[in-house]
């Protein structure tokens, strides 16, 4: 036996190096070991294509029967976390393996998370919810802010952003767009003017086109909105609400530090406006700095979401008010949704209280930064943030113009969307595109994509072929 562990030791790869640890389990041996090896997977310590030991090898090491192993390979298997091949091994499996001409070309203009690094903890804990609660449950009405459990479930998450709320202080939501919109239905009339960032998500705009309220832009540097120019806009405006994020904005990445945290709070309270904090990547960046409602929760209505941390199918977000405010925007929230998320509220708690949640997010924190190096390493350009991000913000350079380029990259098969897109007004500089890198799972073909995007980056235009 120990000249096997020993043989197995000098072998290359990390998933033939595997040495699972199930002697603190109190699991049936079986689902212990599939347990360590989903940890394993989201430590990053295995990965996509490692190839396990031989079961015999893992029987012998961890002095358990060869139809033990059998038993938890079948079950990993089932989970889609391994995948065995006949005469070659088992080897981890993250997403599906598809053939190279059926493979799906990652959509750098669409924003939205990988699904593979988090879908073996997903599966596993849908499975096991399903087995735990009866239809009746999972399906059932509840009261349109959440129940007690749930929304005590979210003020625990979003200690993460340095919140202390009661449940009382928290509605939950059909993802954040769902908490956007009871914003403006709450504390918009037609006619008024709101206020946000020069460059801002799209979906600002068109709920305010939806409540006939006209959106303007705020001037923007690197810590996002500006001081100054907010103050002013306050001023000219007479507006009394004010859309931001703190935190790798969208969908420049901007993130403001403590100082311009507090400056632009103090400047919206002497303006008697409230701030709608849009944090959705807050969570997922990992930052150290309080969200600006952590500062200032009176002055601040704050919204987050999982969509971008853990699936953006979950669809389950959480507004976060003064209590004064609580009733109106529960108004909102019944008008535009009936009942709460009460499924996705309930696979939360779930995900939450067993560590499902957290290894999703540590996977997601973990394959963000791998990609925004790859970003580094591949077009050779530093992205705006350092923080975890499927992001990127980037300057088209000279003598490109912004729409002569988008459309030679997508003459090379390349989607990416031009600052137009997000541009409150079309008086800026808006020579940007925006790069996301989360479509997809095949890491090859988002490295074929951003060698393209690099090799038109270095071009030149084409030169005009009219005839003048």
């Amino acid at each position: 036996m120990a000249a096997k562990v020993k043989k197995m030791a000098v072998q290359q790869g990390g998933g033939m190096n595997w040495r699972p640890n199930i002697a603190d389990s109190t699991k049936p041996k079986y689902l212990a070991l599939v347990e360590a090896l989903e940890n394993d997977i989201a430590r990053g310590s295995l990965r996509h294509g490692d190839r396990l030991p031989p079961q015999r090898e893992i029987a012998e090491q961890l002095d358990i029967t060869i139809a033990t192993i059998t038993k938890a390979i079948r079950e990993a298997t089932r989970r889609g976390i391994v995948t065995a091949r006949t005469g070659s091994g088992t080897f981890v499996r993250i997403g599906e393996s598809l053939p190279e001409a059926d493979r799906p070309v990652p959509d750098l203009s669409l924003n939205t998370v990988p699904t593979g690094p988090t879908k073996p903890f997903l599966d596993a804990a849908l499975e096991e919810l399903g087995q735990r609660h009866a239809a009746e449950i999972l399906c059932a009405y509840e009261p349109s802010a959440g129940n007690e459990s749930h929304r005590t479930s979210m003020a625990k998450w979003l200690r993460k952003r340095k919140l202390s709320v009661q449940p009382s202080q928290i509605l939950l939501t059909h993802g954040g767009q769902h908490a956007l919109a009871a914003c403006f239905h709450a504390l918009t009339k037609p006619g008024d003017v709101v206020l946000c960032e020069e460059w801002s998500y799209s979906g600002i705009r068109r709920l305010a086109d939806l409540c006939h309220v006209r959106a303007e832009g705020v001037s923007m540097d690197a810590e996002g909105i500006e001081p100054a120019s907010l103050r002013e806009k306050l001023r000219s405006t007479g507006a009394k609400l004010v859309f931001c994020t703190a935190a790798v904005q969208n969908p420049t990445t901007a993130t403001m530090s403590l100082s311009r945290r507090r400056e632009i709070i103090a400047i919206c309270k002497k303006a008697g406006a409230l701030i709608v904090e849009d944090d959705i990547y807050g969570v997922l960046s990992g930052e150290d700095l309080p969200a600006l409602a952590s500062i200032d929760g009176a002055q601040t209505i704050y919204i987050s979401s999982l969509s971008k941390c853990l699936s953006p199918g979950i669809r389950l977000g959480a507004l976060v008010a003064s209590e004064n405010l609580i009733p109106n925007l529960q108004n909102a929230l019944i008008s535009l949704h009936w009942t709460a998320p009460t499924f996705w509220a309930e696979v939360f708690e779930f995900m939450r209280e067993n560590g499902t949640a957290e290894r999703c997010l540590s996977a997601h924190r973990r394959e963000a930064n791998r990609r925004l190096e790859l970003y580094r390493e591949i077009v050779q350009q530093k992205p705006g943030t350092d923080l975890p991000s499927y992001h990127v913000w980037q300057r088209v350079p000279a003598p490109w113009r912004l729409d002569d380029f988008v459309a030679e990259l997508l003459t090379v098969g390349v989607r990416v969307s031009p600052a137009q897109h997000f541009a409150v007004s079309q008086n800026g500089d808006n020579n940007f595109i925006r790069v996301c890198l989360g479509g997809g799972d095949d890491v090859d073909l988002l490295k074929d994509q951003l060698t393209k995007l690099r090799a038109v980056m270095h071009g030149r235009p084409r030169l005009s072929a009219t005839i003048i």
